[in-house]
């Protein structure tokens, strides 16, 4: 049981580090030496958890992402009250809840996405596992909108989800251009108003 703790506890050093290090740096720049010695841990420890970089950034897309995803915009959603406001306070919560730090360094599942997406791999299909669970979440405060009337029946539940998702994880990205908020403060205003629309 000692033992299985401990091997936990290394997975889980090895994990979060490794989000950090993709985060900052990019998951293609970022190499398993990087990521160990960030640990403070062996490379022996890491051949010991995983097989390689591409295992390792799976499990970071299912534990560390996910995680970030569904607390910020999966469960909010399943608050009691107005489906529409429900909606809009989670979206905007979240944004208004950025650091300059996160302002400044985008998304880390966009991120990823845009620098291994498209590949056939299980990297690949974790991501889209991520962004489905996200679309479906919001096709489902989108359909509960519908029957309480804080939603128009003519809004196709899985557009708007798929298009406030690519709007949003779209603004974290162009947000790495620029230096002020003034494109994110416009963004903000959009993103509600389309919101008040549905």
């Amino acid at each position: 049981m000692e033992q299985e703790l401990k091997t936990e506890a290394t997975r889980n050093l090895i994990t979060e580090t490794a989000f950090m290090q993709f985060y900052k740096n990019g998951f293609k720049a970022t190499s398993v030496n990087e990521i160990m010695k960030a640990t403070g841990l062996s490379k022996g420890a890491f051949y010991h958890n995983f097989k390689n970089k591409d295992e390792l950034g799976v499990l970071v897309v299912k534990t560390a992402l996910n995680k970030r995803i569904y607390q910020a915009m999966i469960e909010p959603l399943y608050a009691q009250g107005e489906a529409k406001t429900i909606l809009k306070t989670t979206f905007l919560n979240k944004f208004q809840a950025f650091t300059s730090d996160e302002k400044l360094m985008g998304c880390p599942v966009n991120n990823l996405i845009n620098e291994i997406g498209g590949s056939q791999n299980l990297l690949n299909e974790a991501l889209k596992d991520l962004i489905e669970s996200w679309v479906k979440a919001l096709v489902q405060i989108i359909e509960r909108g519908h029957k309480d009337g804080s939603i128009k029946q003519e809004t196709n539940p899985q557009q708007a989800a798929i298009y406030l998702v690519s709007s949003f994880e779209g603004m974290r990205g162009i947000r790495k251009l620029y230096s002020d908020d003034t494109n994110w403060n416009a963004y903000r205003f959009a993103l509600e108003n389309y919101i008040d629309q549905l």
